[in-house]
């Protein structure tokens, strides 16, 4: 019976050897990189150094969201997360800086805490404009087209204007007729502000109109050309629908102290141009960049 207890121990230790491998305990969070789906082709970055550093970096939760894979390419490394790639030159081939820059690179991607956005940088805003001239014969009205832009992403920011009106028929007293085209250029300062979606504003400014004035009905007659100076008052709101894109409307008052007075010979001056035009625009509006707050 004795002569048998070496047999049994020899077979007994590669038994308990095996058991062993088979239940090897719980994993290390580290040196797991909390369960992230990793690939790594080629030898720098080294995979083991990557998988302790997104271990560090990432919950189990993060780590799992998408696959990260590394690319060795010689001189460069490329890095992909989310269906997103990006390749970083080094030509020195230092492969712990490379496990480090990668683990940040797929950290940054792989973030469970969304990333807070402020206001645009900047906005842009194209629409139809309907001006018109109240205390006028007939009240003239003028379709046209504008094009906006603000630039700042605080509560005040620059804005501009370049657009086209008309053409507008001015009444005169005695059935004199006038065509009246105008091209106003404006600048000014935007005050905004931010709730949500929802933004109203007002903006204050210069303005600067060419201006045509066609007579009609009359013989010989041309077109002239002048510039009218202004100032300009703006209340709108916008309202963004989906992403960056969004709608606006707004109300202007464009006051132009210096109108051109209407000469027909020899009957001489029959009227004025309107000194003061009220208008209605809307527009959409694309947003650019947002800005970190």
């Amino acid at each position: 019976m004795l002569a048998l207890l070496p047999l049994w121990a020899l077979l007994a230790a590669p038994a308990a050897a095996r058991a062993d491998q088979g239940n090897p305990g719980p994993p290390d969070q580290a040196a797991s990189g909390g369960g992230a789906r990793l690939e790594v082709v080629g030898a720098c970055p080294d995979v083991e150094t990557l998988r302790r550093l997104l271990g560090e970096l990432l919950s189990p939760e993060e780590a799992r969201a998408a696959p990260i894979a590394v690319w060795d390419q010689g001189p460069h490394y490329r890095i992909a997360v989310r269906g997103t790639a990006t390749t970083l030159d080094d030509p020195a081939r230092d492969c712990t800086a490379r496990a480090q820059q990668a683990a940040a690179i797929a950290a940054n991607d792989l973030r469970s805490h969304p990333q807070v956005f402020g206001p645009p940088i900047w906005t842009i805003e194209k629409g139809a404009v309907f001006d018109f001239a109240p205390g006028q014969m007939g009240t003239p009205w003028a379709p046209g087209a504008e094009f906006r832009g603000a630039l700042g992403s605080g509560r005040w920011s620059l804005v501009g204007a370049a657009g086209a009106r008309g053409p507008a028929t001015l009444l005169f007293e005695g059935g004199w007729k006038a065509e009246l085209l105008r091209f106003p250029l404006d600048a000014g300062a935007r005050v905004t502000w931010y709730l949500g979606r929802f933004r109203p504003w007002l903006v204050v400014g210069g303005s600067l109109t060419p201006t045509a004035i066609l007579g009609q009905d009359l013989i010989e007659t041309e077109r002239e050309w002048r510039l009218d100076i202004g100032a300009l008052g703006m209340a709108g709101a916008t309202l963004r629908l989906f992403g960056r894109i969004g709608v606006a409307a707004a109300i202007n008052v464009r006051w132009q102290p210096r109108p051109y007075q209407l000469q027909v010979v020899p009957h001489g001056t029959v009227g004025e141009t309107p000194p003061l035009w009220l208008g209605l625009s809307l527009s959409y509006t694309i947003d650019g960049r947002s800005s970190t707050p």
